[in-house]
């Protein structure tokens, strides 16, 4: 199976042999990152050993955790206004576990074909292939792109898309989503959201406009982890259409079995976050990064970013000087000399602030 997908995995698999040798270039498209607010995020996590928290002599199952489980419903009441319950959460360790679990459950279905909104994570991708999936775009450019095109195939199928548009901080339009939804509805197809990067929107609002998809049609995956951005915990859950929920949960419990006790606890402190003073403050700080950065003349353009806590730019100098995902990395065409920035990686941001004066 040779899907124009596939090829980004080969380069993908190159960068992370480079990224792993000793005295590797600074690599500014990483995947971590830190900020002050851990200590408050984690609360009594910060200081505490997980077994004065949960009892450690016990498996700690996440579904059967019906209470965590509500938590989170009520988290996408308050922010979507969408009437979740727990008959609509499944609760994992990851966003990467949960992407696993959909696609063993496609292919156990018998869906040999899908259709997707490029980009799609990497690990969508290579699940694909080895799950044998064929995947068949239905636009050459990205949603947030002038002349965006989308063609929505007129057939009952399955359609997995991404949003926010994770590496330019870009979310998907409304009017993109309206389209999706009216075509669900029309041919009754199951439409895939990879939200893992989704509530850090940077202009304060909660709603994520995913939420308007027909919920009996829709799986739409949320990480609180990428919410807090701290990764050490494993926490993530897929929202689901209530006559699925027993079927995936039961398929996710025996692909990966239960939790750790701690990343347990952190998926309630993180609910818990989430309905209380949520991540204002990381947002804020990501933003005051992005801020330096543009001011600092590091950069000859970008693409202005609305959410997240990366950043689609072309450095003033080119990037021989760094490690970086540049368009090839996300079925992008054009973008010459644009590359990944995460702005929570400060030695990345300094870096690319230190290039300012080079010739």
């Amino acid at each position: 199976m040779s899907a124009p997908l596939f090829r980004m995995l080969e380069w993908h698999e190159l960068i992370e042999s480079e990224r792993q040798q000793p005295g590797a270039r600074v690599f500014v498209s990483d995947y971590n990152g830190g900020h002050p607010f851990v200590d408050d995020y984690l609360g009594d996590l910060a200081t505490t050993a997980p077994g004065r928290l949960g009892d450690i002599t016990r498996y700690s199952g996440l579904d059967e955790d019906t209470a965590l489980r509500s938590r989170i419903a009520e988290v996408h009441r308050r922010y979507d206004g969408v009437r979740y319950t727990h008959r609509n959460v499944v609760p994992g360790g990851g966003s990467s576990g949960i992407l696993g679990t959909f696609v063993t459950w496609l292919a156990l279905s018998g869906h040999r074909r899908v259709h997707y909104l490029p980009p799609v994570y990497y690990k969508l991708a290579y699940l694909f292939r080895r799950f044998g999936v064929e995947p068949v775009p239905v636009a050459r450019r990205h949603a947030f792109q002038a002349g965006f095109d989308l063609r929505l195939p007129d057939e009952r199928t399955v359609l997995v898309l991404t949003d926010p548009v994770w590496y330019a901080g870009r979310r998907v339009p409304e009017e993109v989503l309206d389209t999706i939804a009216a075509w669900q509805r029309a041919t009754g197809s199951l439409v895939f959201v990879d939200g893992t990067f989704q509530y850090m929107r940077w202009d304060g609002g909660l709603r994520e406009e995913s939420a308007r998809l027909p919920m009996d049609r829709t799986l739409r995956i949320v990480c609180p982890t990428k919410y807090l951005s701290i990764h050490g915990y494993r926490c993530a859950h897929l929202l689901a259409p209530e006559h699925l929920r027993e079927e995936l949960a039961e398929l996710h419990m025996n692909l990966h079995g239960d939790a750790s006790v701690s990343d347990r606890l952190f998926a309630h402190r993180a609910a818990q976050v989430m309905v209380g003073k949520g991540n204002g403050a990381l947002v804020d700080h990501v933003r005051g990064s992005h801020q330096a950065l543009s001011d600092s003349g590091a950069l000859d353009a970008q693409e202005p970013p609305e959410s997240g806590f990366f950043l689609f730019a072309r450095p003033r100098v080119p990037h021989r000087f760094f490690l970086a995902l540049d368009a090839k990395y996300f079925e992008l065409d054009g973008y010459p000399g644009f590359v990944r920035v995460n702005l929570l990686n400060r030695s990345g941001v300094e870096a690319l602030m230190a290039t300012v004066g080079r010739t």
